[in-house]
C-alpha cells in the first residue's frame, strides 16, 4: 500500500522560517551524534590504553613471583615505589616522569597482611575492578581502575592506575565538542537563516508582480536576476506563460471590439428602417410588433456596446478613465430609470445608500447595476422587493 505524496509533502516544514528552523535542528543534531561518538570513542581509548598498561605490568609481575617467588616480588614492589615520583599513582598522569609512568601497587600475603605498596585503598574482588576509591598522600581522594590477581603463595596482588587522566579527558573533549557545538550551530543557523531570507524576499518579489498582474497589470513581469538558479527558472517560464496569456487577451480583445463595431453599424441600420416603417403603418398591432422589434434591437445594441466596453478592460486603460464618484448618486440615478419599469411589472424598488465617493468609471458601473436590475425585471414574479443597497464596510464601499 502506497503513501499519498500530499501526506508525505506534509510531515516537511511548509514555510521558510520553519524550513530554516529544520534545516539547523537536523544540522545540530548530526553535529551532536557525531560529537558523542567522538567522546565515546576517545574515551574508550584512553581506558584500553590504561587497561594495556595494568595488563602488562600484572604480567610482569606475576611471572616475576613464579620466577622468583613471593619475597622477591615484594622487593621488587618496594623498588618500583621508591622509583615512582613521590605521591603519584597514576599513568600518563602530568605529575609522572617521562622515562616510568608510574602504577599503584599492594602486596598481600596468605595470611591478608600487606607486605609492599604505596596504594592505599581496600583490597577489591578478584579481577577487574573499573572504580577501585583509594586515598592519596595529600588526603584526597580518587577513583583507581585495577586489577587484583593471585600469587603462587595464594597471597594477592593488585595493580592499579588512576583514572583522574580518564576524567580529566573527558572534561577537556566535552568543553571542546560543547564549544565547537555551539560555534557550528551557531553558523549553521546563521547561514540557514540567512538562505530563508534571501528566498523569501526573492518570493515576496514575486508575489508583489502576481498582485500587480492580478489586479490588471498585464506588464508587470517576474523579476528574474542573472544567476541560473531553480527560482530564475520558474520566473522565466512564469514571465513566458504571461507573455503568451497577454498575446491570446490581445487576441481575444480584437476579435471582440472588432465584432462589436461589425454588428453595431448594420444594428443601427435595422434600428433606423423599424422606426420608418413605425411610422408608416396604421394598425396597432403592427405598430405594437415594430415597436417590440425597436426594443430588441435596442438591447441587441446595448450588448454590443457591453462586448467593445469589456474589449477596452485593460489594467492601464480602465485606470486611465478613472474619476472621483459619487456612489450613492449614481445608484439613485440609474435606479430612478428603472423605476417605472419595475413597478408597472408589480415589482417594489427600495433605495438605500450611505454616502461612498470611490475613484472608478460611473458609466460601467451603473451599466453593471442596469443589467441587474434588468434580470430583476425579467425573471422575478410579481410581488417581489427588489432593493439596491450602498453600504461602507471599514472604508470599503460595497454593493450588497
Amino acid at each position: 500500500m502506497t503513501e499519498a505524496p500530499g501526506r508525505r509533502a506534509f510531515l516537511l516544514p511548509r514555510t521558510i522560517p520553519a524550513l530554516a528552523l529544520f534545516v539547523a535542528l537536523t544540522s545540530a543534531l548530526v553535529i551532536a551524534s557525531l560529537g558523542g561518538l567522538t567522546y565515546w570513542f576517545v574515551h574508550e581509548e584512553i581506558e584500553k590504553q590504561i587497561d594495556h598498561r595494568v595488563d602488562i605490568e600484572t604480567r610482569a609481575l606475576l611471572e616475576y613471583d613464579r620466577q622468583h617467588g613471593f619475597d622477591a616480588l615484594v622487593e621488587a614492589v618496594r623498588i618500583r615505589d621508591i622509583a615512582s615520583a613521590p605521591g603519584c599513582v597514576g599513568y600518563l598522569d602530568d605529575e609522572a616522569s617521562d622515562g616510568d609512568r608510574s602504577m599503584g601497587y599492594a602486596v598481600i600475603d596468605a595470611a591478608g597482611h600487606r607486605r609492599a605498596g604505596r596504594l592505599d585503598a581496600a583490597m577489591p574482588p578478584p579481577g577487574w575492578s573499573e572504580f577501585v576509591p583509594f586515598v592519596r598522600p595529600d588526603g584526597s581522594r580518587a577513583i583507581a581502575h585495577g586489577v587484583n590477581a593471585g600469587l603462587s603463595n595464594g597471597g594477592r596482588l593488585l595493580v592499579a592506575a588512576d583514572r583522574t587522566i580518564v576524567d580529566r579527558m573527558d572534561f577537556v573533549l566535552l568543553r571542546l565538542f560543547l564549544a565547537a557545538f555551539a560555534l557550528l550551530v551557531l553558523v549553521s543557523a546563521g547561514t540557514t537563516l540567512a538562505f530563508g531570507i534571501a528566498i523569501r524576499r526573492r518570493l515576496r518579489a514575486m508575489e508583489s508582480r502576481a498582485s500587480a498582474i492580478m489586479a490588471g497589470d498585464m506588464t508587470q513581469r517576474m523579476p528574474v536576476a542573472p544567476s541560473t538558479d531553480e527560482l530564475d527558472g520558474l520566473a522565466r517560464v512564469l514571465n513566458r506563460m504571461l507573455d503568451r496569456i497577454g498575446v491570446l487577451v490581445a487576441n481575444l480583445r480584437e476579435v471582440s471590439s472588432g465584432l462589436a463595431h461589425d454588428l453595431r453599424t448594420p444594428l443601427s441600420r435595422v434600428r433606423a428602417k423599424l422606426e420608418q416603417a413605425t411610422a408608416l403603418v396604421t394598425e396597432p398591432a403592427q405598430h405594437a410588433l415594430l415597436d417590440a422589434a425597436c426594443d430588441d434591437t435596442d438591447e441587441l445594441i446595448q450588448m454590443f456596446a457591453s462586448l467593445l466596453a469589456i474589449a477596452e478592460i485593460d489594467g492601464n486603460l480602465v485606470r486611465k478613465r478613472l474619476r472621483p464618484v459619487d456612489l450613492a448618486e449614481a445608484m439613485r440615478d440609474i435606479a430612478e430609470v428603472h423605476r417605472t419599469a419595475l413597478e408597472d411589472a408589480g415589482l417594489s424598488l427600495a433605495v438605500l445608500t450611505e454616502p461612498a465617493m470611490i475613484l472608478g468609471d460611473r458609466a460601467l458601473i451603473q451599466r453593471i447595476v442596469g443589467n441587474l436590475l434588468d434580470n430583476a425585471l425579467v425573471h422575478t414574479p410579481a410581488g417581489t422587493s427588489v432593493r439596491v443597497e450602498v453600504a461602507m464596510q471599514e472604508r470599503q464601499a460595497t454593493i450588497p
